[in-house]
């Protein structure tokens, strides 16, 4: 990987690292979207400390460029992020149908007691 390269990951590495630090401890994210971006934070900052590790590996899978093995988890990691999104939004909509039943009912019977009342 080219030094210039190098410095950009570990940039946006650290800079994610940061950010997430101080919106947990603002409490401004749920821990496990936090744990999961500062999985990836230090993913990126270990890609250029273990460089080598990696190179590692994607001779060892037969990879011949070990960046591509990176592009490869970190799509990987996005479709399986976007697979949780998914079932996440399936279940608030399926939340909202329940709700907006509940608020039919009770606005029904609202309206009920308000005419027995006024009669």
């Amino acid at each position: 990987m080219q030094i210039s390269l190098k410095i950009i990951v570990l940039l946006f590495g650290i800079s994610f690292l940061l950010v997430f630090v101080s919106l947990v401890r603002r409490k401004n994210i749920k821990p496990f979207y936090s744990t999961l971006w500062l999985l990836v934070s230090l993913l990126m900052i270990s890609l250029v400390v273990f460089e080598k590790f990696y190179k590692w590996v994607a001779t060892l899978l037969g990879i011949t460029d070990a960046s591509f093995l990176v592009i490869v988890s970190l799509i990987s990691f996005l479709l399986i992020y976007v697979l949780h999104l998914s079932i996440r939004i399936s279940q608030m909509s399926d939340r909202m149908q329940e709700l907006i039943s509940h608020i039919g009912i009770l606005d029904h019977q609202i309206r009920k007691l308000k005419e027995d009342e006024s009669d």
